[in-house]
């Protein structure tokens, strides 16, 4: 089964399920909504562990069951007052490796920071980072994020072992509009002392893998 999870400035979630026609297109079915309690940002599913990780803007990061019939429970991740994040919370996304190895990633809006969890488990915090500029190369560092995303594939010479993708809100090397910052994988490993993995097929449903 497939699903799509949509949610909102109101912090309301739908969760539709993907279905097949008889005539060669898909359809969505809503099967599950509830409110989180305020503004909602980035949330990704873990598609082999079965968890929804929901960045609530002024809060924190919520894991909830990505089942349809998971229903309202959740354990809070991190948290704003008194945790490793600065408001606002914003995008999230999963370092894939094999089983339940890998890493959960959010954007730290308030402080421009990148936050590392363990994937597996409680999730237990393992560090931060900042991406900086490159004056070599005259490349701005990256500061006001929302979106961002990860990939733990192969994705050739300049990116064996996946790519960080981050939106940057202000772009000052050169004084242009906002754009996107790619980095290879094993530049934050080696930084921060994580794993790399170079077998994950996204095309693939992660628990097959």
């Amino acid at each position: 089964d497939y699903f799509v999870f949509i949610n909102d400035k109101d912090g309301l979630v739908k969760q539709w399920k993907l279905e097949a026609t008889d005539n060669d297109r898909v359809t969505a079915r809503l099967v599950r909504q509830f409110n989180v309690g305020s503004q909602t940002e980035g949330c990704v599913a873990d598609d082999a562990t079965g968890d929804l990780y929901i960045g609530e803007e002024d809060v924190g990061i919520w894991k909830y069951s990505a089942e349809p019939d998971g229903g309202e429970n959740r354990l809070l991740v991190d948290s704003v007052e008194g945790g490793n994040l600065t408001a606002d919370v914003e995008g999230l996304s999963i370092y894939y490796g094999p089983g339940d190895a890998g890493y959960l990633i959010a954007s730290s809006q308030g402080s421009d920071n990148f936050v590392v969890y363990d994937r597996a488990g409680d999730n237990s915090f393992i560090g931060l980072f900042h991406i900086v500029a490159d004056e070599v190369l005259g490349i701005d560092g990256v500061s006001e994020t929302d979106g961002l995303d990860v990939s733990s594939a192969n994705l050739g010479a300049a990116f064996p072992y996946g790519v960080f993708v981050v939106q940057d809100g202000r772009n000052i090397s050169p004084d242009e509009r906002q754009n996107f910052k790619l980095v290879p994988w094993q530049r934050i490993a080696e930084a921060m002392g994580l794993e790399t993995y170079a077998g994950y097929n996204p095309r693939v449903v992660n628990d097959q893998q």
